[in-house]
């Protein structure tokens, strides 16, 4: 077994240099095409000082220059630290000082709406992707581009130690500044594995990935290089354009989002039922399901409605794969497998699945004792491919670990037969009148709602019970029609009573107050039922796809001493 992402990547290099590795919209290259151009990035590299263990940080879009470039880096025993493209500018320029990032790879508009937050006496070596329109930012490299035909490949196999630092990658940052993860060489290659087999990755497979590769996307397409598959590329999501490659590109994989799972259903169910023709430059009419070449859609980053699960089975058939895991142990904790989305077994539908290869789960106390089948605590998870720290924080790592076993921060229980569900995220726990109130609960409740698309619950102040739960809901016909088809963008949510009638009903798309409040009241206690409402367009998300429910809390608790009741 490989014990370094080096070794990996070079054993694909080698197998399947054949292959198509990468698709954009107008470019495409081989396993030795990114060989050759791997070769050539690690030799600018070291032409401009770098050394093993060095940081490279990379802040640039989706597109086939960040996976060479992560190639390179892993080949040379160096440390990537990816930036979000979607992060506010001023938490990039943090995430790079504080890893002390010696080089930036970045794009034209980004490395020049960033430069003003850096530091000009202690700035990375810019190396910058190419741009169509030629520009440059000031004091950049270009980055070295795919040699010529006729140049042979390096076949050094490069030996890096499993245990130096690999990665520097930076938490959301929900409840505070976000902290530094430092991976090892050794636990990167674990996750790869992890991913390859748990994420059902073949050679050959026909992939689309248009979530940032600075995320939970630019791993899945770091496995998808590792096993050998084509990978299509999008610079970023959009449903019109997926809904097109599914049903023109055979495009057999994709991972997304719950947010963007919904759109995309909303618009396949129609363009399926019209024949396909439903889109413009959709390449002909008579598609149907059976005509998909679609088996896999992983989603991760949030829990998806168990309503909204049972539409895309009826829709897709079983093609519907979870993942569970966090920066700190990443993607594959737990898989619900598609065997598991049964709509005969609607309780697994709420689950997030089993321990995956290599990886153990368990439900411990508030004293890191582990409980029984059934009981109610924190979920732990024990992994070869867990953080080894988080830099300059030991006080955060000791709390992080008991025992070797890794605190996630999630709150559940786990069945008889190994299933995990989890009820809420430790920090969204809602404590109304002294009952515990797990928003999960809540918002699976209220998601079954035929009206209702998404759905959000928080806690706000309330004067007797301290904290009184609050909804935020997004209807099935509010921004269906968006081009494209994301709220990625974190757009500011409208409330109090932004878009309700003049009696004050809240009604939006024939969607009331009482309406939900009744149908909370048919599976949810008394003290859980939401005692609030509020109807939006979209709901904000952090960088990482997952609904921001800090950016929610804030214009209710402003001012507040403390974030609770």
């Amino acid at each position: 077994m490989f014990t370094t992402p080096a070794e990996i990547y070079e054993h694909s290099f080698r197998i399947h240099s054949a292959l198509t590795a990468i698709r954009e919209d107008d470019r495409e290259f081989t396993y030795r095409d990114l060989w050759l151009w791997s070769d050539a990035v690690m030799e600018q590299l070291r032409q401009h000082g770098a050394s093993t263990g060095d940081v490279v940080g990379m802040f640039a879009g989706n597109r086939a220059e960040w996976l060479v470039v992560e190639s390179a880096v892993a080949r040379m025993g160096l440390v990537r630290t990816p930036a979000n493209y979607m992060s506010a500018l001023e938490t990039v320029a943090y995430q790079l000082a504080y890893a002390k990032a010696a080089f930036l790879v970045t794009g034209y508009d980004l490395g020049a709406a960033l430069l003003p937050y850096l530091d000009p006496d202690d700035r990375p070596v810019l190396l910058q992707v190419e741009d169509p329109a030629g520009r440059m930012l000031p004091d950049a490299i270009p980055l070295a581009p795919l040699p010529p035909g006729g140049t042979e490949p390096d076949r050094t196999e490069h030996s890096v130690d499993p245990e130096s630092r690999a990665g520097i990658y930076f938490t959301g940052g929900t409840t505070g500044r976000p902290k530094a993860v430092s991976h090892s060489a050794r636990s990167v290659a674990a996750a790869l594995y992890i991913q390859m087999i748990e994420a059902e990755i073949r050679p050959g497979e026909r992939m689309l990935i248009m979530t940032p590769l600075a995320h939970a996307g630019g791993s899945l397409a770091a496995a998808a290089i590792g096993r050998g598959a084509n990978v299509r590329v999008l610079d970023s999501f959009d449903a019109h354009r997926t809904v097109d490659l599914l049903l023109h590109d055979r495009i057999t994989w994709t991972f997304m989002v719950p947010t963007m799972i919904y759109r995309v259903l909303d618009l396949l169910d129609g363009r399926l039922a019209d024949g396909g023709s439903g889109s413009e430059g959709s390449g002909g009419s008579g598609d149907r399901s059976a005509d998909l070449a679609l088996n896999t859609i992983v989603y991760g980053a949030a829990p998806m409605s168990p309503t909204r699960l049972v539409d895309g089975l009826r829709l897709l058939g079983p093609v519907f794969l979870q993942l569970f895991g966090q920066t700190e142990a990443p993607q594959f904790c737990t898989r619900l497998s598609k065997l598991d989305h049964d709509p005969n077994r609607p309780e697994l539908l709420a689950s997030c699945g089993n321990a995956t290869l290599f990886t153990d789960v368990a439900v411990t106390d508030d004293t890191g004792a582990h409980l029984p089948p059934g009981e109610f605590g924190e979920i732990t998870v024990r992994t070869p491919f867990a953080l080894t720290e988080y830099i300059g924080n030991a006080e955060a790592t000791a709390e992080k670990f008991w025992d070797g076993w890794v605190r996630t921060g999630d709150m559940g229980i786990i069945d008889d037969a190994g299933y995990v569900f989890l009820k809420d995220r430790k920090n969204d726990m809602i404590i109304s009148g002294g009952f515990n109130v797990y928003s999960r609960e809540v918002e699976d409740a209220l998601s079954s709602h035929p009206l209702v698309a998404q759905v959000a619950v928080i806690g706000v102040p309330h004067p007797d019970w301290g904290e009184a739960v609050h909804a935020v809901v997004v209807t099935r016909g509010v921004g269906a029609d968006d081009e494209d088809g994301s709220s990625a963008d974190g757009d500011e949510v409208r409330g109090d009573g932004a878009d309700r009638d003049d009696d004050g009903s809240g009604d939006t798309d024939g969607l009331t107050d009482q309406a939900l409040k009744d149908h909370a009241s048919i599976g949810l206690a008394r003290y859980a039922r939401p005692k609030s409402f509020e109807f939006v367009d979209s709901l904000p998300l952090t960088p990482f796809g997952k609904i921001d429910k800090k950016a929610l809390r804030a214009p209710h608790w402003e001012g507040a001493a403390r974030q609770i009741g």
